[in-house]
């Protein structure tokens, strides 16, 4: 006949549910609570930085396109072919709206530096590819002002998946070339005589950029008690 020492089923019982207990703590690895083992849970998140990208660029829409940078302000109405490049071929149609003149560039459409066909322009991207692109035309406002280079802002919209598509932006090249003026001497003395002060206009394009001879007027601002003059073409 069997015999069980005060307690000893119940001491033998608990020692097996430890052990039981310590082997789901190895299998299923967890956290201690209350007598329980409760299983952790595992929560992956998508960063930013690990979304896929689309870049913008500009190239001149011809049948072997080349990179574009800019448009001059003489050149009449250009066209341009803005491309949308994503990081790796899209398994999805994406479309990608880009706004023209927007915030952010220099040169402005309504102070007449230049005008558009239009004020956007899509670009789809075509599931299985990875860009395509999209054309629109732009005329720069030929003024005589010295300006120089202006840019035309480019920026796209949020599309859904991928990381935020920075802007770019187009040149708008000014064709106007700045008059200089010098003076020789640079200085004259306070108290002296009357003293001989050559201005020397020079242009600081080609010279066959000259529509003939051109006379150039200079203002010299100043006056008395003034301790120098200003001179302005």
């Amino acid at each position: 006949m069997s015999r069980f020492a005060p307690g000893g089923a119940s001491a033998a019982v608990g020692r097996v549910g430890l052990l039981v207990l310590l082997a789901a703590a190895v299998l299923a690895p967890g956290v201690w609570r209350g007598g329980g083992l409760v299983a952790q849970q595992t929560t992956t998140a998508t960063t930013t930085s690990s979304l896929p990208t689309i870049t913008l660029s500009f190239t001149d829409g011809q049948p072997t396109p080349a990179p574009v940078t800019g448009v001059a302000e003489g050149g009449g109405a250009q066209t341009v072919r803005v491309a949308a490049t994503a990081s790796a071929a899209v398994t999805a149609q994406v479309s990608v709206s880009v706004t023209v003149g927007a915030a952010g560039g220099t040169a402005l459409k309504r102070g007449g530096d230049y005008q558009t066909s239009s004020d956007s322009v899509t670009v789809t991207i075509n599931s299985g590819t990875t860009g395509l692109s999209g054309d629109i035309t732009i005329t720069p406002g030929d003024d005589d002002r010295v300006e120089g280079d202006e840019t035309i802002r480019f920026a796209a919209g949020a599309v859904s998946g991928y990381q935020a598509i920075s802007a770019v932006d187009l040149l708008l090249v000014d064709d106007d070339d700045a008059i200089v003026l010098s003076l020789s001497p640079g200085a004259v003395m306070e108290h002296t005589a009357s003293q001989t002060v050559e201005v020397a206009a020079t242009f600081a394009g080609a010279a066959s950029d000259l529509p003939g001879s051109t006379e150039v007027t200079v203002t010299v601002a100043g006056g008395a008690g003034a301790d120098g003059a200003v001179l302005a073409a």
